[in-house]
């Protein structure tokens, strides 16, 4: 004969509406932080003289680099059919 779980089952559904009720409770420091009115300032702008230069800077061209990759996965993708 087995044991009557019955008493079990209440505690169980009890469980789970108090730990969404202590979770609900809890207080989200950046949520309240954002309500502040004292806010934090924003950042200075600067002048496009300043920013233009450093946009239009040439980068690298990346085709060698993108082939020697290509190079190497396809002697991968060789080698594991050989194999």
């Amino acid at each position: 004969m087995q044991p009557d779980a019955a008493p079990a089952r209440p505690l169980r559904l009890i469980r789970l509406p108090l730990v969404l009720l202590l979770a609900a409770c809890a207080p989200f420091p950046q949520i309240e932080a954002a309500k502040s009115p004292v806010a934090a300032a924003p950042p200075a702008l600067l002048p496009l003289e300043k920013v233009l230069p450093a946009a239009s800077a040439a980068s690298p061209d990346p085709a060698a680099a993108l082939d020697a990759r290509a190079a190497r996965l396809r002697a991968r993708a060789a080698a594991l059919r050989a194999s």
